[in-house]
């Protein structure tokens, strides 16, 4: 499958309205994934090094008026030196967690799964059905203080979809609810709360840099509820698929007490999330040209039960735009051309710490994809590209009286690491063949991405972690194609 194709065959997990459009009735696809991270030129909440092997497997069938998607995914993480982090999902935007400056070894198992059912109510016209995505995440620290967070998420989008003419035009709603459950606590009693050993005192975050001793194990109740606008087909001679989605994920989080029926809530959080996805194709005189545009807009803020007043805000706006020149040849090897470019805002502040820290980039990339055609029957493709994280603007505002543990562990070591310039290489080689195995398609692929922090690792801040020079991805897969 060549990169625009990869591109059309992610859209139509967007809805029911994608999935009815495309010209796939059957495919399927099982793989095994080893990932491997290391360097020094990191965030303060990210790991030194980071190693996980996992499956997947995905695939669409079409049974009569019935069209099917489905994926399911398990992998296994193996994190080091992580400090001032004890979240269970690391990407996640909450700000309750716990930290500690010690750094710390993480072992985390990650179930995916889920998928898009839909049925042909009035045959080509009217379209019934419904997304289901399954989440459930645990991760455990082995070092003091030590947590244990196991996380549980479920998420349904029943969706209808109208065709008219050459479009199909599909309205949904999104709805669901989880939980996550954070347990921290130590193994030799001497470290907890010591002045002794600073760093293995355990703080609950409240926001960014607004901290409290506390061991108290608490629970973060999800819901989820949202609108999606679903498009396919035809844009003034493009073919087009576009999504276009509003979602607001609310949080409470509640202390567990021993000797209480009822959890104390100390504090909620709400966040909105705007999105817009867009993939255009077009072929012209035999070459194929996709435009691809992703935005989105995050804005969240909380609600701190003891403040009794908002204290934590956040803002991130996202954008992303590519472009892809692709003349397929099947007697000679082809050559794709790419170009993408993204930007990024982002603004966070702690009213009760007196922390802000914001931050704009564009990163800019091209690169280009040798498809080798004179194979007998084999498919060998190599793809080179480059790119740059330029910063557009950053700061971090701290008044001296102010400063902590936080502010020297996390958010001057995050200015220092955002305002850097950086240079990215990335290489690329996918074979496949069917001579391995009978009936079957296999493919082998390893991809390789390096970092480098094109400044001077030094800073006058009191930073008690200065992100350094280079940083690694290594990943190796093996894929069954069905």
């Amino acid at each position: 499958m060549d990169k625009q194709a990869d591109q059309n065959f992610q859209s139509l997990k967007w809805g029911i309205t994608q999935l009815h459009n495309t010209d796939i009735e059957k495919a399927a696809y099982f793989g095994l994934n080893y990932n491997y991270q290391k360097g020094h030129f990191r965030q303060a909440q990210q790991a030194e090094k980071s190693s996980s092997a996992s499956f997947a497997t995905e695939g669409v069938s079409t049974i009569d008026r019935f069209k099917l998607y489905g994926y399911f995914s398990f992998a296994r993480t193996w994190q080091d030196s992580l400090a001032f982090s004890q979240k269970g999902i690391e990407d996640n935007y909450t700000p309750y967690y716990f930290i500690a400056g010690k750094a710390g070894t993480f072992e985390r198992q990650k179930y995916l799964g889920g998928g898009l059912i839909s049925y042909n109510l009035l045959k080509d016209k009217l379209f019934i059905g419904t997304g289901i995505d399954y989440l459930y995440n645990s991760s455990a620290r082995s070092v003091d203080p030590r947590s244990l967070v196991t996380t549980y998420k479920i998420v349904f989008s029943p969706e209808i979809a109208l065709k008219l003419k050459k479009s199909t035009i599909g309205l949904g709603i999104i709805a669901g609810y989880g939980d996550e459950k954070i347990e921290v606590g130590y193994k030799n009693d001497n470290y907890g709360g010591s002045q002794l050993y600073p760093d293995r005192i355990s703080y609950l975050n409240f926001g960014y840099g607004f901290l409290e001793i506390n061991t108290t194990n608490f629970i973060r109740r999800n819901t989820y509820t949202g609108l999606k606008l679903n498009y396919s087909g035809k844009f003034s001679d493009w073919n087009m698929n576009g999504k276009l989605s509003y979602l607001v994920s609310k949080e409470v989080n509640q202390l567990v007490k021993d000797n209480s029926i009822n959890d104390q809530d100390f504090g909620t959080y709400q966040l909105e999330t705007y999105k817009i996805n867009l993939v255009l194709n077009k072929r012209i005189n035999k070459t194929n040209h996709q435009v691809s545009i992703e935005a989105s807009q995050n804005t969240g803020d909380d609600n701190l039960v003891r403040l009794n007043a908002r204290n934590y805000t956040l803002k991130v706006a996202d954008v992303s735009l590519s472009y892809s020149h692709f003349k397929p040849q099947f007697n000679n090897n082809a050559v794709a051309w790419f170009a993408k470019a993204n930007y990024k805002d982002f603004y966070q502040k702690d009213a009760a710490a007196s922390h802000t820290l914001q931050y704009s980039y564009i990163n800019p990339q091209i690169g280009g994809t040798i498809y080798w055609n004179k194979l007998k029957g084999d498919f060998l493709s190599t793809e080179l590209s480059v790119g740059a994280r330029v910063p557009i603007n950053s700061d971090v505002i701290v008044p001296t009286t102010q400063i902590n543990i936080f502010t020297r562990g996390v958010a001057y070591p995050d200015y220092l690491y955002w305002s850097s310039n950086v240079g990215e290489l990335q290489f690329l080689v996918n074979y496949t063949t069917e001579k391995l195995i009978n009936k079957f398609r296999t493919g082998v692929s390893f991809k390789s991405t390096y970092f480098r922090n094109l400044g001077t690792p030094t800073s006058n801040l009191d930073a008690t972690f200065i992100p350094g020079k280079n940083y690694f991805d290594f990943n190796l897969a093996l894929n069954l194609y069905f």
